[in-house]
């Protein structure tokens, strides 16, 4: 009789040893995998901050070289400074940039400006301008300490 409940509760057992095996292989192949892409994407993150710290120098040198407007350089640089990671006082350098382009973002650009009367147009440059002279010491101090960011 005692044979009869080792046989029985063997049988009842076993599938369940054998399940939670499975289940361990399975735990185990998904924490490989989150590993993997976690490293795929910090690989990603690192790859997407040094191309925009690169991008942000070289937006920077041809602000300082008067090549691009101040507002079209803020507008770039407050775009690339989300992909990087940035340091306490890089962060100071893009506030400013970030602070033109929300002070300028009503401006029409491309094909919207294009569309604009001339006297709209005229109207507009002047403001933006007036914009960009406010801001004008800030930005190229900023522009400066950008065009030597650390490549990472």
């Amino acid at each position: 009789m005692n044979i009869d409940w080792v046989i029985m509760g063997s049988l009842l057992v076993l599938p369940l040893v054998g399940y939670a095996v499975y289940l361990g292989v399975q735990l185990r192949r998904q924490n490989h995998m989150q590993r993997e892409l976690d490293r795929q994407v910090s690989e990603q993150r690192t790859n997407d901050d040094r191309d925009a710290r690169q991008s942000v120098q070289i937006i920077a040198r041809a602000l300082l070289q008067k090549d691009l407007s101040h507002t079209e350089a803020a507008m770039r640089i407050a775009f690339l400074s989300q992909k990087i990671i940035a340091t306490q006082d890089e962060l100071e350098s893009f506030k400013v940039f970030q602070q033109l382009a929300e002070a300028t973002a009503y401006i029409p650009i491309l094909d919207d400006w294009a569309l604009l009367e001339r006297s709209e147009q005229r109207r507009l440059t002047k403001e933006r301008e007036k914009i960009e002279k406010d801001y004008g010491e800030f930005v190229i101090a900023g522009a400066t300490s950008l065009s030597k960011l650390l490549l990472a």
